[in-house]
């Protein structure tokens, strides 16, 4: 039987298309200039193989970190980032990725404001990594 209150089916529907997910996220469907750098994915993966220091830094939130992970990735969420600021060392490369590279975008910002100048975004996030590294991960 149908719901005539659905917000989807019902008599007056208050939704009526799909969330733009990378807006959601904050990616930019503009070209802007970036005060950090990004990476490809099969990049990353070359200096990650070629350089064991590489710190790669996940930002999502746990339940999704549970999904799958990059291997030997460390784990700080973007709403516990400020606790670990100090945790961070400004004279090593940092690499970044959240689910689409939005999130981890956004942290990048934040660590360019406060003088960090050795920052990197996963461009396309762990979801890039799947599709041009990795893809026994599971995609979500």
């Amino acid at each position: 039987m149908k719901d005539a209150d659905c917000p989807i089916c019902g008599d007056s529907p208050s939704i009526t298309k799909l969330i733009d997910y990378q807006a959601f996220c904050g990616l930019s469907h503009t070209s802007e200039v970036k005060a950090y750098k990004e990476i490809e994915a099969k990049e990353l993966k070359a200096w990650m193989d070629k350089d064991k220091h590489v710190i790669l830094i996940d930002v999502r939130e746990p339940f999704e970190r549970e999904i799958c992970m990059i291997a030997g990735s460390q784990f700080i969420p973007m709403q516990e980032f400020d606790a670990h600021l100090a945790e961070l060392d400004p004279s090593r490369e940092l690499v970044f990725h959240c689910k689409l590279g939005g999130r981890s975008a956004k942290v990048c910002d934040k660590l360019i404001e406060l003088g960090f100048n050795k920052v990197t975004n996963l461009n396309g996030g762990i979801l890039a990594w799947i599709d041009q590294v990795d893809p026994s991960l599971t995609r979500y």
